[in-house]
């Protein structure tokens, strides 16, 4: 039974269970985490690129200076040629590339990297020349590693702790003043100390802002009372996989579910009793959309659409039936039903191969002429339409609503 796992299938949202466990550690699980991390990317890599387009820019001025100074060094001038500006320009283009995102924050933070043990070089050699004021460009470019640059927290605090540990190792290397050299490590460990913990709680925020918008989306986008997607959700889903449908030549299939007398239910037990009814109904009918692109949803009152991106096959049967058979398998009491002591439903199914000879709104018109006939016939069954069927125009929506409403 598709019902026997105990849990409803529609209400689980890996948005609100990573909410709901917490980020201590600033990670979600797999899916979540690339949806973030592009998002991230999105919202940083402006500035991102124009720190690196900047560096690229003041690179290639040092380039052209050095290549005109006859007592410029060599290998300098190599490794900013050679090394910096391939490894920025790889970053810049990575950065325009969505699905390379775990690439372009490495390269950024090498990048990032780069252009610290270069600051790095420049500031130690100032100092020994009696200028410790260039020390200040190290403590800047440390902040914008952990604030500046969007990099994720293990990413800006593996560049910022390698900047400063090859700093504190060039100070004791060329012999700075004891003095001097114990503010410079104090400084740079307090600036860490103040760019983690911002950088931290930033990614926090953005991370619990990041869910709260997904969990709101998908709220937006849900019946209220079933946790089934709405009607219009349906609809622009519908849409969607009809264009993919067609550009790949994969079969649709649309089912419409009917309670049967559902009307008549509500009547003698209640609508609490007739909400909780929907509630059982919808679980059953939401475990039916098991593949990525299948949707389930509750299409108005008592009745249900469920859309399969290829064949209705399911669990070893059809799956159309097994709906049908596991919301009687319920036992939810019907005694005013004319078609038996439990709550039943009736199915009417269209299987398309989106075309020219077939429209989207034609399909749907086979799913409602099919669950009609699946209503005239007797409810509790399941009528199922192919593509070549013969529509029977002017009785869509509008005759059906006399055998529905019974």
């Amino acid at each position: 039974m598709l019902v026997s796992l105990g849990i409803t299938h529609n209400l689980k949202s890996p948005y609100a269970d990573e909410r709901q466990r917490g980020f201590r550690w600033l990670r979600f699980a797999e899916f979540v985490e690339e949806e973030f991390r592009q998002a991230h990317i999105e919202a940083n890599a402006g500035r991102a690129r124009l720190v690196i387009g900047g560096a690229i820019a003041t690179i290639l001025v040092m380039i052209g200076i050095a290549i005109t100074n006859p007592s410029a060094s060599y290998f300098m001038l190599a490794f900013e040629a050679f090394v910096m500006l391939p490894v920025m320009g790889a970053t810049l283009y990575a950065s325009a590339m969505p699905d390379r995102q775990r690439l372009y924050q490495v390269l950024l933070a090498a990048s990032a990297l780069l252009i610290g043990l270069v600051i790095n070089s420049v500031v130690t050699r100032a100092t020994l020349a009696g200028m410790p004021y260039y020390f200040a460009a190290t403590i800047s470019w440390v902040f914008v590693v952990w604030l500046i640059l969007g990099l994720p927290f293990r990413y800006a605090a593996a560049t910022s702790l390698t900047i400063s540990v090859t700093y504190g190792w060039g100070v004791v290397q060329w012999n700075l003043p004891i003095a001097e050299a114990y503010f410079e490590i104090l400084m740079l460990g307090v600036v860490n100390l103040i760019g983690a913990i911002c950088c931290y709680q930033l990614e926090h925020a953005l991370r619990r802002s990041f869910l709260e918008s997904k969990v709101l989306s998908q709220l937006a986008e849900q019946d209220g009372l079933t946790g089934l997607y709405n009607r219009r959700s349906f609809d622009q889903q519908l849409e969607r996989l009809w264009r993919q449908s067609r550009r790949e030549h994969t079969p649709l299939t649309l089912l419409l579910i009917d309670i049967d007398h559902f009307k008549a239910y509500n009547d003698m037990y209640g609508h609490q009793a007739g909400d909780d009814a929907l509630k059982q109904v919808a679980d059953v009918i939401g475990f039916g959309a098991q593949r990525p692109l299948d949707m389930a949803a509750r299409y108005g009152g008592e009745e249900f659409a469920l859309l399969l991106y290829g064949p209705a096959s399911e669990y070893g049967r059809e799956l159309p039936d097994q709906i049908r058979e596991d919301v009687l398998a319920l036992k939810i009491q019907h005694k005013d039903s004319d078609t038996g002591p439990y709550l039943t439903v009736s199915v009417g199914v269209a299987q398309v191969l989106p075309g020219a000879e077939r429209s989207m709104a034609g399909a749907f018109q086979m799913a409602d002429e099919a669950l009609y006939e699946a209503k005239e016939a007797g409810r509790n069954r399941v009528v199922v339409k192919e593509s070549n069927a013969t529509l029977q125009t002017g009785r869509f929506r509008v005759d059906r609503s006399k055998v529905v409403s019974a």
